[in-house]
């Protein structure tokens, strides 16, 4: 059994760790800047939605957050493990707009707080019908989470019905990534029509990139090619090094049509099982909290240096920017004490009024004329000297 060695000084590490990398910024456009970004924000989301609150209280329910490519039938499978409608579904597009998080009433108090996904505004009304509308006005529903309650889960697991990963509303994409990170089972989803799109493939090579505990659901899949389907699907899994997943089979039925009905207990009684036993065998409750959080702590060693060197390459750019500036401005600056050097303020009018001064000139029209002529010198020379760093910048 994998157990977790949680000592203070490792929250105390991940703590400081946390701070140094909200501080982390990105700014200059360079090659690598979005991917570093991307990289900072899933990195928080991860030590602030799970890892810090997992290690701090390994005690508390698991989660799994059920993920998936748009209408594979995340929303239905969700209500027939509950065993009644807590999420929406249908076929309009996208269905989940508020993620809904459902748990047994003895574990409630465990997510109506903010130990996990802070950023998101909790509502919770005891078997509120899906349909209804439960946003303050003017609230986003992307950053709120429905807290709902269900006898029929057994404590000690809550289920998470995510926003499709690949949603065309970039805000769903974003919560639905989020969502995520604060899993410690991460269910995927994908269809019999689907299970070689790049989207769940590319959910399932981060989960193994992670190894977070992982389990597959191949739904609505025709009796017909039940077999063909789930021994293709299989295969790919195997070559992608994920062959040890556990996979289930959801058949295609007249309920999951038009993903508004429940599916037969029998369709989902496999992961039900499962996820069960997950919640209630201590040895296997363990295992997969453990490995997840592990694999999160081990992806640090590559995580951390990549984050590193887009910080390492945002500095040198900057100090290239920065040594551009100093250079253009120290070239004028030689050539102004040149030129002024040189006399260059007597020049043009300045000069006549010097030589007119004191007889025909007197020292309020002198002095203006010397301000004027080194105003206009001084503007020559930034102006230049601007130029040459806006060159300088572009390349």
């Amino acid at each position: 059994m994998v157990t977790l060695d949680v000592r203070p000084q490792l929250l105390d590490a991940l703590s400081a760790l946390r701070d140094r990398v909200a501080a982390a910024r990105f700014p200059l456009p360079l090659a690598g800047a979005p991917r570093a970004r991307a990289n900072r924000d899933e990195l928080l989301a991860q030590l602030d939605d799970y890892l810090v609150p997992r290690l701090k209280e390994p005690e508390a329910p698991l989660l799994a957050v059920v993920g998936g490519s748009t209408g594979a039938g995340k929303s239905t499978l969700v209500n027939s493990l509950v065993g009644r409608r807590v999420s929406e579904a249908g076929v309009l597009r996208p269905t989940t707009r508020t993620p809904v998080l459902v748990c047994h009433p003895e574990d409630h108090h465990w997510f109506s707080g903010m130990r996990v996904l802070p950023d998101l505004t909790r509502v919770w009304v005891p078997h509120q019908d899906p349909d209804d509308d439960l946003l303050l006005p003017g609230e986003n529903p992307s950053r709120v989470l429905r807290v709902e309650t269900a006898d029929s889960l057994p404590p000690g697991i809550a289920l998470l019905d995510a926003p499709d990963i690949d949603s065309l509303v970039a805000d769903n994409r974003v919560l639905a990534a989020e969502l995520l990170c604060a899993a410690d089972i991460w269910v995927m989803v994908t269809t019999a029509a689907r299970y070689a799109d790049a989207v769940p493939w590319h959910l399932l090579r981060t989960a193994k990139e992670y190894d977070a505990t992982l389990v597959t659901v191949l739904d609505r899949v025709p009796h017909q090619v039940v077999a063909e389907v789930s021994r293709q699907y299989g295969a790919l899994l195997t070559k992608a090094g994920l062959g040890d997943v556990p996979r289930f089979t959801v058949p295609e039925l007249p309920e999951s049509a038009w993903g508004g009905g429940l599916l037969p207990a029998s369709a989902v009684a496999p992961l039900r099982t499962w996820l069960a036993h997950r919640a209630q065998d201590l040895g296997a409750r363990h295992d997969a909290m453990a490995r997840t959080a592990h694999g999160i702590l081990d992806s640090l060693k590559s995580r951390m240096p990549e984050l590193a060197g887009a910080t390492a390459a945002q500095y040198a750019a900057a100090l290239r920017l920065t040594a551009a500036v100093e250079g253009a401005y120290d070239g004028e600056h030689a050539r102004v004490r040149g030129r002024l050097q040189a006399g260059a303020v007597l020049a043009g009018d300045a000069l006549k009024r010097w030589r007119a001064f004191p007889l025909d000139c007197t020292p309020e029209e002198l002095l203006d004329s010397l301000v004027e002529s080194l105003t206009a010198l001084l503007l020559c020379s930034v102006t230049a000297a601007d130029e040459r760093v806006d060159e300088a910048w572009r390349r």
